[in-house]
């Protein structure tokens, strides 16, 4: 089973709407195999990472469009905050 096959397992498992499961599912199709290896790791290992996942993608986005630097920084804030629950073992 690929890296990516792995991932879109997890997210087809997961409680994100079907909107959100094809675009992700396109988003991780673009990137090498070889790269999605540590995400599909951390997708079953801890679930509710899809949807922080699909949460902050969904955020960026909206930040993107709307070209607001202030929500751009608040996200990125919010990205710590997932990494620093990731590092020391929090889900």
């Amino acid at each position: 089973m690929t890296n990516y096959e792995r991932i879109k397992a997890c997210v087809h498992a997961s409680d994100v709407s079907a909107d959100d499961m094809k675009t992700m599912n396109d988003v991780f199709a673009e990137v090498d195999d070889r790269n999605l290896g540590d995400i599909a790791d951390l997708f079953e290992k801890h679930k509710s990472w899809v949807g922080k996942f699909n949460d902050n993608r969904k955020a960026k986005q909206k930040a993107m469009t709307a070209a607001d630097p202030a929500l751009f920084a608040e996200i990125l804030e919010q990205e710590k905050k997932y990494l620093q629950d990731l590092t020391y073992g929090l889900d």
